[in-house]
């Protein structure tokens, strides 16, 4: 059994047995997201359960059973189909020793309930597959897309026809069999009619449908717009209003709230509005066309450690200048921790992970491309800095590249953390600011990563000891000296990733940076908790 079957069966018993914590349905979540058998699985031993008459599970959960319920296919195979509906525990008895469920749970009970379910489907009837039917499609690619409910997508995957996709905030890229591709911004709520049909309850989708992709049409609750050959996108409102501007070449626009559904043929330059007896002409306003996903990290390679879990970077992939460069980890370019301040109050978790032993140099937790290393829980600010600063007593961290990070266009720097499943998902807020001040530089503020908690690219990490000083430390000094004791993490983290685009603190193309200074951004309880910080080459 591996590391997330293990972790599946811990958190799934517990649920079972009516122990598990809210913060752990996240990880749950994920971990079911990410292997669709341990799905069919929580299912599956859920019935059983029920059957069984041990079910002791808070009914504040039932609902995320439900969803996983949902989730399924129901086919000739599957227990569920045939036992969830009408399934009452009340009907089913008294019920036994939970605990002694969880233990057969634990240690072989997935044999027993295997017995049960080989005799569930000798019982009932076969049943025609209902799999859900997935188009031709892919999700090209994600930037920072947060779904409903759901892991992102996986890129290259199908999406499935029918199917509302609830896009939380991000961007997606849909790449469809005919050579059409759309981009589809946050919040947004679509769904795949067909290869060559795709509908949009609400949100903004650019549309480009090149040479032998005529005909792809979009439709929203008061249009239908059919491609001739051209760029366009539609914009529709919470009131269904629609929204149509072509950028370049023709498409014509079936307004669905008129009797004769009359075309309206729009071509370059030319933007309507349409719905809810509303048919005018809007200023033509071409930069809300989206003809690729933003700059960004797209995804990172990592060495694996005996549990499969990620140990330390090996290779990136990022988007700059609307390019895709993957870089190893020898062309990347390291950090020195020259500074660090805790503030007025340190962390009581600590701020040192590592291995089993602390190194000789502390500092070289952050300085390494280790994810099970780092010096975590730094001071910070509300508000961002506007003026110069000493690192040595301003609440933060301060970095110096080993070699100057020249200014780019995209990220041109990794900040790589880790995050638990029951903290915010989008990543802990911090603050960049320049370490040496000019008039046109500021700080900039990070609230969202580019890989986050629900990305499939955002890899778990491996184990790590977290170290605690005897006496309280405040600087970079007092951790190197203190008298510390380590205790191995048992809480599952992931590792998140954001691009630091140097352009945002005011720096010009080409500009040589030679460091940064960061601090949290205050904004919640938990601080950031960074493990590699990398610069990128030029090119």
């Amino acid at each position: 059994m591996n590391p997330e079957e293990e972790r599946f069966c811990e958190l799934w018993g517990d649920y079972l047995e009516g122990e598990l914590r809210e913060a752990n349905v996240a990880e749950l979540r994920k971990l079911m997201d990410e292997d669709e058998s341990l799905t069919r699985l929580a299912a599956d031993t859920f019935q059983t359960h029920r059957l069984l008459g041990v079910v002791n599970c808070p009914n504040t959960s039932e609902a995320f059973v439900r969803e996983t319920m949902g989730r399924l296919p129901k086919n000739s195979s599957n227990f569920v189909g045939n036992v969830m509906v009408g399934l009452d525990t009340d009907q089913l008895g008294n019920k036994a020793d939970s605990s002694s469920w969880g233990l057969l749970l634990h240690y072989g009970g997935w044999g027993l309930a295997a017995i049960l379910l080989i005799g569930f489907f000798i019982w009932s009837p076969v049943q025609k597959d209902t799999s859900p039917l997935r188009s031709r499609a892919e999700f090209a690619s994600l930037a920072q897309a947060q779904f409903f409910g759901e892991l992102t997508p996986a890129v290259a995957s199908n999406p499935e026809f029918h199917r509302s996709y609830t896009l939380l905030s991000g961007a997606v890229e849909l790449a469809f069999p005919d050579g059409a591709t759309t981009i589809i911004e946050g919040p947004a709520v679509f769904r795949l009619i067909s290869d060559e049909r795709l509908a949009i309850d609400v949100g903004h989708c650019s549309v480009h449908a090149p040479e032998g992709a005529e005909g792809f049409q979009i439709d929203t609750p008061t249009t239908r717009v059919v491609d001739r050959g051209t760029r366009f996108f539609v914009n529709v409102s919470e009131s269904s209003e629609t929204e149509v501007q072509v950028v370049e070449g023709v498409a014509d626009v079936y307004p669905e709230d008129e009797q004769d559904q009359s075309k309206l043929r729009l071509t370059d330059g030319n933007a309507q509005k349409f719905g809810n007896g509303i048919r005018m002409p809007l200023p033509f306003s071409p930069e809300a066309y989206r003809s690729n996903l933003p700059d960004r990290i797209i995804s990172y390679e990592a060495k694996r450690s005996s549990d499969g879990r990620a140990e330390s970077l090996t290779s990136l992939l990022v988007q700059r200048g609307g390019l895709e460069f993957r870089y190893s980890v020898n062309e990347l370019i390291p950090v020195d921790l020259v500074s660090f301040n805790v503030g007025i109050k340190p962390n009581p978790i600590g701020h040192l992970v590592g291995g089993p032993e602390l190194p000789e140099k502390r500092a070289s937790l952050l300085e390494d491309f280790n994810f099970f290393t780092g010096i975590i829980n730094p001071g910070g600010s509300e508000l961002p800095l506007s003026s110069e600063f000493n690192p040595a007593e301003t609440p933060g961290f301060a970095i110096h590249f080993r070699h100057p990070v020249k200014n780019r266009p995209g990220p041109d720097v990794v900040f790589f953390e880790i995050q638990s499943a029951s903290n915010s998902s989008e990543g802990d807020a911090f603050h960049v600011s320049p370490l040496k001040w000019e008039d046109r530089l500021h700080s900039s503020t990070i609230r969202q990563y580019d890989l986050q908690v629900t990305s499939r690219a955002a890899l778990p990490a491996s184990k790590r000891y977290l170290f605690r000083c005897k006496n309280p430390v405040f600087s970079l000094a007092e951790l190197e000296a203190a008298d510390a004791t380590a205790t191995l993490s048992k809480l599952q983290f992931y590792v998140i990733a954001v691009g630091i685009d140097l352009s945002d603190l005011g720096y010009e193309d080409g500009d040589a940076v030679e460091g940064l200074f960061i601090q949290d951004a205050m904004d919640d309880d938990a601080q950031v908790d960074p493990v590699v910080i990398v610069g990128l080459p030029e090119d």
